[in-house]
């Protein structure tokens, strides 16, 4: 993909932080990005990629990134609104409910985002609003079944995810349910910052048997000590997506954020071209998902991966 789009994105990593760059185009796009790890960054890329590559090399883009803090995301929010802008990227869930929140007439296009209607965003993924993007969900179904096709005697999994990510409680659900169809035991606790996630992991103790980590961004961001606690429990992980897996899951069916961050672009530059307005896209999926494992977890935690797996599976640690 081409990397020549006039843009300068000072990711200063505090909270609060914003960029504005300078361009003769006459076309604008506003971004803002619940906060920075890898998978959201992926996605952005993927879309200024298919700026670039749709022709808009030099485009104002005006990045604001609060890095989760709510006060500053509503600031940004309606800075970015204010700016006028000719359409506006949101990655993550709350930064597109923050822009919803303010937005009269501007069109919002969100990426990772998991369940466009559950979060409130827009009443059908059909279209016809001003809101449209797409999704990071992954059949849930399919999730698990990888987990058990790994282990098929797991019979407890715990979860654990951010109580103010609507997106990681929506999959946690989602988990709960196709758990309990299986007849597997599910142990669900929620952390509202970084500095509950160890106390919380370890709080699990020996009652489960596997641990799911949905697209959480805070716990994506300290996989770290799901790592550490992973290891000294010899547990296997399967996290919602492959940025997490790399970084101490064990595996993780999912999507690939820089690709619905380039499906989101394309988006973009049909409403920029005046081919397309935001109302004729709905929400959209990636079309096929990818199964991940991680073979340096898998000799952490003691474990051999099955041959279905292997086989067909993309190794994170290579």
């Amino acid at each position: 993909m081409k990397k020549i789009i006039t843009l300068v994105l000072a990711l200063i990593l505090i909270s609060g932080c914003s960029q504005q760059t300078t361009s003769n185009s006459e076309k604008s796009v506003g971004i803002l990005q619940l906060m920075t790890h890898d998978a959201l960054d992926l996605a952005r890329e993927g879309f200024i990629d298919a700026l670039s590559d749709g022709g808009y090399e030099d485009i104002t883009i005006d990045y604001q990134n609060p890095e989760s803090d709510q006060s500053n995301l509503t600031t940004m929010a309606e800075s970015l609104i204010n700016a006028d802008h000719d359409l506006i990227l949101a990655i993550a869930t709350t930064p597109a409910q923050a822009l919803q929140a303010v937005n009269i007439d501007t069109p919002i296009l969100a990426t990772a985002v998991t369940d466009f209607v559950e979060s409130g965003l827009v009443s059908s993924n059909d279209g016809g609003e001003m809101i449209a993007g797409v999704s990071d969900g992954c059949p849930m179904d399919a999730q698990i079944e990888l987990l058990l096709e790994f282990d098929p005697e797991i019979k407890s999994l715990g979860i654990i995810y951010t109580s103010s990510e609507p997106n990681s409680e929506i999959q946690a659900q989602q988990m709960v349910e196709e758990c309990e169809k299986r007849g597997i035991t599910t142990i669900v606790k929620t952390v509202s910052d970084k500095t509950m996630i160890d106390d919380t992991l370890r709080s699990f103790g020996t009652d489960i048997d596997a641990l799911y980590i949905p697209t959480d961004n805070n716990i994506a961001s300290a996989m770290a000590s799901v790592d550490i606690f992973a290891q000294e429990m010899s547990l296997p992980v399967l996290t919602g997506e492959s940025n997490a897996c790399a970084n101490g899951g064990l595996l993780s069916l999912g999507v690939d954020y820089y690709t619905i961050g380039y499906q989101t672009g394309e988006m973009a530059v049909a409403i920029l071209d005046g081919t397309s307005t935001i109302e004729d896209f709905g929400v959209e999926m990636q079309d096929e998902f990818t199964v991940f494992y991680n073979s340096d977890t898998a000799e952490k935690i003691g474990v051999t991966l099955p041959d279905s797996i292997l086989e067909r599976g993309t190794d994170v640690a290579k």
